[in-house]
């Protein structure tokens, strides 16, 4: 007897995941049993794709999942919460599809709810889950690996998604020309760690960089975070490969702390001069560089003379933008063991980190009035530049198009400007 059932997916958390959350609907769509829909009412089945980054993200999880459950649904719980929190949401959980298993997920689900079977453990083929990743259209997310070498003392997502598993180069490079060809015109290149690509299997980023600007068609690409440890080795190579005009000028190097003791705690194995000697090579090679940067304010060692290091950092480097977060305590860390800064303090830290942060993000945005960039249009009246800065203008233009634009006007975390001809 055929039994037909009907699956909702809902996808948290980072770029990653949001590629995950594809694989697992192009998995799952391979089942004739299976018909994907977007009426969370209609639905048997729901999968939620889960994110643990922060404590406030995992109570939202949680809240979420709990209302599935309410619903009389089935409910699957993919993602990092499975792999790292599985005895929190095991009673709300019916079956559950680790961050590594999304390729297998609709086995898994056929397995459960087809043949009531208990889950069986399939082979976990990372290139057969980047196989099963198809372009999301005008702008697509691209893994380049799983998993990462870093231990941060702050970081559950190591215990989720695992040590460093990079994708083989001619397979991503494959997948990158699928996309182009399919209409993608920007490439999110992603990973826990873009840096550390490579360093499991005698590969590195840059060579991947130049072998997917190497692609004919017209696109970009965007280079997602990196760690200033495993960039700094291949250094040379990784700025020369940034230079390329396929890149977009755009670099994501956190930070977290400007204080040499609070990162030593945090496991960042870089000093605040370390971590400015690799931002310098960018910025001394890569014009109208975008800086973006991450910083934990809060984390158990800071004191107030480490926090006003921090700020004092930030003034020095003057990142584009800066993502700012109060110290989340997260179970299995080093640093949840540690004694906890008061929670008024956080705030307060994170009130006076916000302040700063739209200020320097204004001052640069104000340097680009009067440049012109080229811009991808995104949106009705919205662009991005290539060094992935919003502009909004009021001329007509067709979404996907590469256009030239005029910046007149700057705010805090954004541009203005009128196309050009």
């Amino acid at each position: 007897m055929v039994i037909d059932l009907k699956i909702y997916i809902e996808g948290y958390g980072c770029t990653l995941n949001t590629a995950d959350t594809e694989i697992i609907k192009n998995s799952i769509k391979e089942f004739q049993n299976f018909e994907i829909t977007t009426d969370l009412n209609d639905s048997d089945i729901i999968v939620v794709n889960t994110c643990i980054v922060r404590q406030e993200t995992e109570h939202r999880m949680i809240s979420r999942i709990e209302y599935f459950k309410s619903l009389n649904k089935k409910v699957v719980v993919a993602g990092c919460m499975a792999k790292a929190l599985p005895k929190k949401i095991e009673y709300f959980s019916d079956c559950m599809v680790l961050p590594r298993e999304a390729q297998n997920s609709g086995n898994i689900l056929f397995k459960k709810f087809i043949e009531n079977k208990e889950k069986t453990n399939f082979e976990n083929n990372l290139s057969e889950k980047l196989n099963k990743l198809s372009s999301k259209g005008l702008i697509s997310p691209m893994p380049i690996s799983e998993g990462c070498l870093g231990n941060c003392s702050y970081c559950i997502v190591k215990k989720a998604r695992g040590t460093l598993e990079s994708y083989d180069r001619k397979l991503i490079v494959k997948k990158a020309m699928e996309f182009i060809n399919s209409g993608t015109k920007c490439l999110l290149i992603t990973a826990q760690d873009t840096a550390c690509y490579g360093y499991d299997n005698n590969d590195n980023l840059s060579n991947l960089i130049d072998d997917i600007s190497e692609i004919p068609e017209k696109f970009a690409m965007r280079i997602g975070m990196m760690h200033a440890k495993f960039a700094e080795p291949i250094l040379d190579e990784l700025v020369e490969s940034f230079k390329s005009e396929k890149v977009v000028k755009f670099l994501h190097l956190p930070i977290q702390s400007g204080d040499n003791q609070v990162l030593k705690d945090m496991g960042r194995n870089y000093t605040v001069d370390e971590f400015i000697s690799v931002l310098n090579e960018f910025k001394r090679k890569i014009k109208d560089l975008n800086f973006t940067t991450d910083v934990i304010v809060g984390f158990p060692s800071e004191t107030e003379d480490a926090f006003n290091n921090t700020l004092e950092v930030l003034k020095k480097i003057k990142p584009d933008f800066t993502h700012g977060a109060k110290y989340s305590q997260r179970k299995y860390t080093k640093a949840a063991l540690l004694k906890q800064v008061d929670t008024k303090i956080r705030k307060e830290r994170s009130e006076i980190l916000n302040e700063l942060r739209r200020d320097l993000s204004y001052g640069n945005n104000k340097r680009h009035i009067g440049q012109t960039f080229e811009i991808l249009v995104t949106k009705n009246n919205m662009g991005v530049t290539e060094n992935s800065k919003n502009v909004i203008f009021k001329d007509n233009a067709k979404i996907g198009e590469f256009r030239k634009v005029k910046i007149s006007d700057a705010n805090t975390f954004g541009l203005l400007g009128k196309l050009l001809e």
